[in-house]
């Protein structure tokens, strides 16, 4: 809980610079119910991945990206199979680029 009306403006705002130790600001009032002298926001923090987490972005490296590679031959050889999103095209996306990415996907294939 902040002191203060208004901390960002929005309700979410996100940080990818690498001396801010988090990555996403929530400012909860914005989302529809917020009015009010004081503000509450939470701070997302990253953790470390390690095996059995589910793994949200692709990790790009050689041997990642070739394992990558293999699978898109594989999936090239069959039919009605599309794949989509940060995993499925194994890449970081920001929200208008899967946008993107899935008008173009729609315009191709159908």
């Amino acid at each position: 809980v902040l002191e203060c009306e208004n901390y960002q403006g929005v309700a979410v705002v996100n940080y990818t610079e690498r001396e801010i130790p988090y990555t996403r600001v929530i400012e909860h009032k914005h989302f529809e119910y917020g009015t009010g002298d004081k503000t509450v926001i939470t701070k997302e923090y990253p953790a470390d991945w390690k095996i059995g987490d589910e793994p949200y972005y692709p990790v790009n490296n050689d041997k990642n990206n070739e394992l990558f590679e293999k699978y898109k031959e594989l999936a090239s050889k069959e039919k009605n199979i599309i794949f989509g999103g940060r995993l499925g095209n194994y890449k970081y996306y920001d929200m208008h680029q899967v946008i993107e990415a899935a008008l173009e996907t729609v315009e191709k294939e159908f």
